[in-house]
């Protein structure tokens, strides 16, 4: 155990900035510039190489391939029937998605749905189910007769009526909303898990037989929200590191948690760039020196700021010595040691 500390000691003074950067920067340039994914219809589609890590260290609000894995309770993780069901209750079918085709009348305000068997059996549910539904929205009245499903939608205006059965086809019959794709998928120790294209936590930990301990998410913001900043943190580690890993790189983990560390220390994560890290620094030559020169310049003498030059961007700037290395060694003499240095001149 000494000896593994002794890897990961640090010297004081060191770069470790500087380093973190140079260790992730270079292999992010042999990374491919491209969304990819598995072939095949039962895969998740989800963001990888560059795209994800620009993703991730940007702190975009909303990920373009949002992924979630749920994991069960150990009771019945390896009962493959109880997890279906689960899985019935986490994919968002909607309307449009169990239906043949739709006729509407917009001058009498009628929508005449024609469900499909084979679809209805593929999501395990019913007609009944679909015009209860269906039943549950105001202003409407909804009847169904030999496999036709009539709404009388009331209201006047041409516009209004087409509106609403936008809606209607766009309404969720079963499911949780965000996630348009579930598969179950099994584990090498036989124990099955669901994977999902889209994600929304906080109505996945609801569902009875859901270990709620090992619900996993891709998005750092939900992450936040429902676990605190510190599993935000732990979580954009992690996904550098696999991400990185899935192109067959290799970058130590020191680097990627010290970069997680600087985007989440203040308590909400924070992207690297001029809106955030960069953008935020107390020097204004270090503001200026990254991004958007002449607006901070502008902005620091109107508003009369002072930059003290402690940091390393400002003082390479202006060409003064850096507190990094040798540069934050003070050499000092006692006055008695100093006049036996002369006297032995």
């Amino acid at each position: 155990m000494a000896e593994k500390e002794n890897e990961f000691r640090v010297s004081p003074g060191e770069a470790v900035g500087v380093v973190a950067a140079q260790s992730i920067g270079e292999p992010g340039t042999q990374m491919v510039l491209r969304s990819f994914h598995s072939a095949g219809i039962s895969s998740v589609i989800t963001t990888k190489g560059l795209p994800r890590i620009i993703e991730i260290v940007d702190a975009r609000k909303k990920p373009k391939s949002p992924t979630m894995r749920i994991y069960m309770e150990p009771g019945i993780e390896k009962n493959y029937e109880k997890v279906r069901s689960i899985w019935r209750k986490v994919e968002e079918v909607l309307v449009s998605s169990v239906i043949d085709g739709f006729e509407e009348d917009l001058r009498t305000g009628t929508l005449m749905l024609k469900p499909s068997k084979e679809k209805l059996d593929q999501f395990e549910i019913n007609q009944r189910t679909l015009v209860a539904k269906l039943s549950q929205k105001e202003g409407m009245n909804v009847t169904s007769d030999e496999g036709i499903v009539k709404i009388k939608v009331k209201g006047h205006e041409i516009k209004q009526i087409r509106t609403t059965f936008v809606n209607l086809l766009n309404t969720p019959v079963i499911g949780i909303h965000g996630i348009t794709k579930a598969l179950v998928q099994q584990d090498d120790d036989g124990a099955f898990y669901i994977t999902t294209s889209g994600s929304n936590m906080e109505e996945v930990v609801k569902i009875d037989g859901v270990d709620k301990e090992r619900v996993y998410s891709n998005d750092p913001f939900e992450v936040m929200r429902m676990y605190g900043i510190e599993a935000a943190r732990a979580l954009i580690a992690h996904e550098l590191k696999e991400t990185i890993s899935e192109e067959g790189l290799d970058v130590s983990f020191r680097h990627l948690s010290l970069l997680a560390d600087a985007m989440t220390y203040t308590g909400s994560i924070k992207s690297v760039g001029r809106h955030g890290i960069s953008g935020e620094k107390k020097s204004v030559f270090a503001r200026a020196a990254y991004e958007e020169t002449v607006k901070h310049f502008t902005n620091a003498s109107v508003f009369g700021e002072v930059d003290d030059l402690s940091g390393v961007a400002e003082n390479i700037l202006i060409g003064k010595q850096i507190g990094i290395g040798t540069g934050r060694v003070k050499l000092g003499i006692s006055k008695a040691d100093l006049k036996k240095i002369k006297g032995s001149d």
